[in-house]
């Protein structure tokens, strides 16, 4: 499974390639054949209205799969990845993008799983790769990963995450992207107030995209989500704002803080290529 590397390699010349989209297909019907020969291990879900499973090779168990997301079905993957490369999204639906896309991320992270032991390097560098894709082939331009940062005494560079430019008079994206926020993911907002500080507020907009929040115990087989909402509403009140936050496995916590003070919009991945195609995303809203 080192093919991802080769994608690493194709990104950093031109992020939105088609053959990296061509080669994310492929990988992932390998990815599937593989899996093909494990059984699906149900495991005790205590998060509300989602069931789980893991991929079980007897000696190992993937992470959490949500059942109702993920498909081995190729044909859905191809349709989706056929209408994000078109940029046409008339006869496909925000979940159906979200299924797609969780499918090929959550079937890699599985397959690092059964093969390796404790790494987590893999699976969150190929997130990284696989978001960064499809987000520059929504936006038609590569991004970087360090902005000049400016003041008096010095010039120098600060590393970031993910930043696309989208021209004159265009804000810029800041696109932090995570299997799992639980750890460290008041970066994400520390990032944004630096470049807030730096650039003034409103010429980056802060969009997170993060895989999901499942834990599971190998012991019990209990999976659980691990939320934090009210340190989100913290960060996004005293630290900086966040444009958008999107989720491949939506936790309902999460989703439930478009309704409370501050609000912050967290929504379906497949929600990102509608509203950017709809021309929602970058409003002053």
């Amino acid at each position: 499974m080192n093919a991802y590397k080769n994608i690493g390699k194709m990104l950093k010349s031109d992020a939105n390639a088609s053959i990296i989209s061509e080669e994310l297909v492929n990988l992932h019907s390998k990815v599937l054949d593989y899996l093909g020969n494990y059984k699906q291990t149900p495991l005790i879900s205590k998060v509300p209205n989602k069931e789980y499973f893991s991929f079980d090779s007897g000696t190992k168990k993937s992470r959490a799969v949500n059942k109702a997301l993920f498909t081995a079905n190729m044909q859905p993957i191809e349709s989706v990845i056929q209408s994000i490369s078109s940029k046409n999204f008339t006869n496909i639906t925000a979940e159906e993008i979200t299924s797609a896309l969780y499918s090929m991320a959550v079937g890699f992270c599985s397959v690092i799983d059964l093969t390796k032991t404790g790494d987590q390097k893999t699976p969150g560098t190929f997130f990284e790769y696989f978001v960064c894709n499809w987000v520059s082939k929504m936006l038609g331009i590569n991004p970087r990963k360090q902005v000049d940062v400016l003041n008096l005494d010095m010039s120098t560079s600060l590393p970031t995450d993910y930043i696309f430019d989208l021209g004159t008079n265009q804000p810029k994206i800041h696109l932090p992207v995570k299997t799992s926020t639980r750890e460290r993911v008041i970066q994400v907002w520390a990032h944004q107030r630096v470049l807030d500080g730096v650039y003034g507020t409103g010429r980056f907009l802060g969009i997170l995209v993060s895989l999901s929040e499942t834990k599971v115990d190998q012991n019990s087989l209990e999976v659980v989500e691990i939320c934090l909402p009210e340190q989100w509403q913290i960060y996004q009140m005293f630290i900086a704002q966040m444009k958008r936050i999107y989720y491949l496995d939506l936790p309902s916590k999460y989703r439930d803080l478009r309704n409370v003070f501050p609000p912050i919009p967290v929504y379906s991945f497949g929600e990102f290529f509608l509203e950017y195609q709809n021309k929602t995303l970058l409003s002053r809203d």
